[in-house]
């Protein structure tokens, strides 16, 4: 059930990645994604917080901490911080927990995310394929898969 919710979410980051310019949602999260009742169609709410890509990059800080990328921290950042977000929200169905739990208050979530260590809860995921699509979407930026991709993987 969450690889075709994981489908479907990608999708619908893809479907937004793909307009020129971009637009980037900035606050992907589980709370953000909704599913039909009747239809088991899911679709991503909330785009209060998305923008369109202007420039080479975007430059505020907007968002939910847990699920927010690095680069949003440092105000340089592009399309793949909704890949990150949405690794995190895999993580969170995978283990049916927030993403740094752990942490008392968002500057104890900041510094972990700014210094790289990932939430405890990864360390819950016994299926070397889940944590390892997971990784995928929570590597560097430069490195990071695009929603196109991720949907091609196994």
């Amino acid at each position: 059930m969450i690889k075709g919710w994981c489908r479907e979410i990608l999708q619908g980051i893809e479907y937004l990645h793909s307009h020129d310019p971009p637009i980037i949602h900035r606050d992907i999260k589980c709370d953000n994604i909704f599913i039909n009742s009747n239809s088991g169609e899911i679709r991503i709410g909330d785009l209060g917080l998305s923008t369109c890509m202007s420039t080479s990059y975007a430059d505020s800080v907007l968002g939910t901490p847990e699920f927010m990328a690095p680069e949003m921290y440092e105000e340089s950042y592009g399309p793949s911080v909704d890949v990150y977000s949405f690794g995190m929200c895999v993580l969170e169905m995978a283990t049916l927990q927030t993403p740094y739990k752990e942490c008392m208050n968002p500057a104890q979530v900041y510094k972990k995310v700014i210094n790289g260590k990932k939430p405890a809860c990864l360390d819950l995921i016994a299926n070397e394929d889940v944590k390892a699509f997971i990784l995928e979407c929570l590597k560097d930026q430069s490195e990071r898969a695009t929603a196109s991709e991720l949907l091609q993987h196994k």
